[in-house]
């Protein structure tokens, strides 16, 4: 890996952040981040999932070249990331792909954006207070945010009728799912928290692993193979195609881009033609092949986080749990339950009841009247035998 070096050495007293760029226009470039960089995204009303990711990182700015906070949606990532203490800069337009470059040492103050202390590009940098403005300001449009969502599910539900319903488009498994449980991993909220709280469950019940998209490496980095990976090829890693069981591709169109990447690891090419997510088409996947419980894990908690989408894949992902019904379960809800343990006492007190019982049962026998008379005996025996030694 090069190592950059300033041109021009800083001042002891310099302000701002300083550090190395690193480009992760899209959500599965976070992963590469390290400590201390400075990124540089193109996400629209950045939300908590997004957000977490480059806490995770530890980066120590974030430079957007879309709007953090637009109003249409209450999005939590701008006040998480703040109160992380990661410096959130707005920059204006696209021009901060091409006037920068990945790799390169930069200074960032007061929304400004220096390389050897020239000034490359400029934004607004998003401090608390702008921040839980923006957010309260998009509460208030929660309602309006309702309608949209309401009016994209009847649009889904009437253009893809013939799936949601029958299940048509919708590929075969060589894997199979029916009256198993499945476990659905999306790299979103929670996600690697909500796995640990599965390992005793999965250990227990033996479910099949399905990655969706990104959920695939959260599965592998856990120490588990998926079965079945549902995803674009975009979203989708190699290690993912390499140790997973079969890959399904997601795509509007039915065209799969490179293909070749499939072939190299010997994956037959299977495609899911629909529109929608990776997570909420792998639920939709699970549930028309009848799995017979489906535990999601990475789903949004709140319908906030719901509604950090856009009203689109919103509608789909509430259209999808709602085809699954009652099959569906949030990850934390089954932690919740298997990590309740059964006191001690309780079931000491119910064995000794047993044996009592057995006891009771043995001794109106003839066979157990003879077996207490003779135990009297020995009783007797022993006692005259022990009051012996002291007379």
């Amino acid at each position: 890996m090069a190592i950059w070096k300033r041109k021009t050495p800083l001042p002891p007293d310099v302000e701002g952040v300083v550090g190395t760029l690193r480009f992760a226009r899209r959500d599965s470039d976070i992963a590469s981040l390290r400590e201390g960089e400075i990124a540089l995204v193109a996400h629209p009303d950045l939300d908590a999932r997004q957000a977490q990711a480059l806490i995770d990182r530890r980066v120590r700015a974030v430079l957007n070249t879309a709007p953090s906070s637009s109003g249409r949606v209450p999005n939590t990532g701008p006040p998480m990331l703040v109160r992380a203490g990661i410096m959130l800069v707005d920059l204006a337009g696209e021009g901060a792909w091409t006037r920068l470059k990945s790799g390169e040492g930069l200074r960032v103050h007061d929304g400004k954006v220096w390389r050897d202390e020239e000034l490359v590009v400029e934004g607004e940098e998003i401090d608390a207070s702008r921040a839980d403005a923006d957010l309260a300001a998009a509460q208030d449009g929660l309602a309006t945010r309702l309608d949209s969502v309401v009016a994209n599910a009847s649009d889904h539900i009437r253009r893809e009728q013939g799936m949601l319903l029958s299940g048509e488009k919708v590929p075969s498994l060589r894997t199979e799912l029916a009256g198993r449980a499945v476990v659905v991993v999306s790299r979103a909220y929670d996600d690697a928290a909500d796995l640990r709280g599965l390992k005793r469950w999965i250990s227990d019940h033996d479910p099949v692993l399905v990655g969706a998209g990104a959920g695939a490496d959260v599965l592998i980095a856990a120490g588990y193979t998926p079965a079945v990976v549902v995803g674009s090829m975009d979203n989708v890693s190699d290690q993912a195609i390499r140790t997973s069981g079969e890959v399904v591709v997601t795509t509007p169109s039915g065209t799969v881009d490179m293909p070749e990447r499939l072939e190299r690891h010997g994956k037959e090419i299977a495609t899911f033609v629909s529109t929608g997510s990776d997570d909420d088409l792998a639920i939709l996947l699970a549930d028309t092949h009848e799995a017979a419980v489906i535990v999601h894990v990475g789903a949004p908690r709140t319908m906030t986080e719901m509604l950090e989408r856009t009203p689109a894949d919103a509608a789909r992902m509430f259209v999808a749990r709602l085809r699954a019904g009652a099959k569906i379960v949030d990850a934390k809800s089954v932690h919740h339950f298997t990590s309740q343990r059964l006191a001690l006492w309780p079931v000491l007190l119910m064995l000794l009841a047993g044996i009592v019982a057995v006891g009771v049962a043995v001794a109106i026998t003839p066979v157990g009247q003879d077996w207490f008379d003779s135990l009297g005996d020995q009783l007797a025996d022993l006692g005259t035998w022990i009051k012996g030694l002291f007379t």
